[in-house]
């Protein structure tokens, strides 16, 4: 029942797109209904969508999640709705397991949102602990080099 929801709203999303107008509650909604179906299903079975990417193999691309995912995190970067994507690419992370797929995409945004709200102790700790999970991946070094050096002298807002 809540794919149909998910389905309804993303195409809800999409004409809103093609009209014009600005973003709305239901991209907001979109992204919660598909949170909510990956908590759903891993009641049922723990180890349901492991992967983002397993989303649309399992639905053989009929939601196409992945696609609108990036759609998503587009639209609220082109309305500067940092604090969104910082929130939302956060509990995206957590979401998934992220071991077939990388989640360097999500994390980048995620750094740069929280440099963009000026949480630049925090966009230290987050890259730090990046490259502590993934010591070989160059965009954690980078985003631990940029936050680690240049934002040392800037406070917390």
């Amino acid at each position: 029942m809540k794919w149909h929801t998910f389905e309804d709203l993303t195409a809800k999303c999409y004409k809103t797109l093609d009209n014009g107008d600005v973003m709305n509650e239901c991209w907001y909604s979109a992204f919660d209904t598909l949170l909510e179906i990956m908590e759903e299903e891993r009641v049922k079975n723990p180890d349901f969508f492991g992967e983002l990417a397993d989303i649309d193999q399992k639905t053989e691309n009929k939601y196409n999640v992945q696609g609108w995912v990036d759609d998503y995190f587009k639209k609220l970067s082109s309305l500067n709705d940092y604090d969104r994507i910082y929130k939302d690419g956060l509990r995206l992370i957590d979401a998934f397991q992220w071991q077939k797929q990388s989640s360097v995409q999500i994390r980048m945004r995620v750094v740069n949102a929280m440099e963009r709200l000026g949480m630049y102790e925090a966009a230290n700790r987050y890259s730090e602990e990046w490259v502590g999970q993934e010591p070989d991946d160059m965009n954690a070094l980078f985003a631990a080099l940029i936050f680690g050096k240049q934002k040392k002298g800037q406070s917390e807002s």
